[in-house]
């Protein structure tokens, strides 16, 4: 298994989303950071908790999927995230050693696939 974690322009989650869930994607994680890329000069701005409003806004967005998955999800991020200037981001894939569903406490690869109506309390979803 493979986390793939892309910082990409809060104006491409969208379309990062929908090509991911094109793709295949098992399911999604998106979160909104503040970051700073290579061309951050210290002493323009700090990092200090109040100050944190000056790093751009980005989009963090995870998937975790099996190893031959992997190729088709990249390309998928690769190319809806791209606008071909700087700042369109970068991608991180790095291994998985474990997934544990914590409600069923199913292992990868079940983990990692949606089940329905197994015992889930009214109101809720797997």
């Amino acid at each position: 298994m493979k986390l793939i974690k892309a910082f990409v322009r809060t104006t491409k989650i969208d379309d990062v989303i929908r090509a991911l869930r094109a793709a295949g994607a098992p399911g999604i994680t998106i979160s909104r950071v503040n970051g700073v890329g290579y061309g951050y000069e210290p002493l323009l701005f700090t990092l200090a908790p109040s100050e944190i409003k000056k790093a751009p806004e980005v989009g963090r967005v995870e998937v975790v999927c099996d190893d031959d998955g992997v190729d088709l999800l990249l390309t998928a991020i690769l190319t809806s995230a791209n606008t071909g200037y700087p700042g369109d981001g970068i991608v991180f894939v790095t291994p998985v050693e474990q997934a544990i569903k914590i409600r069923t406490g199913d292992e990868a690869p079940e983990s990692l696939t949606r089940q329905r109506n197994r015992n889930v309390p009214k109101g809720e979803s797997s």
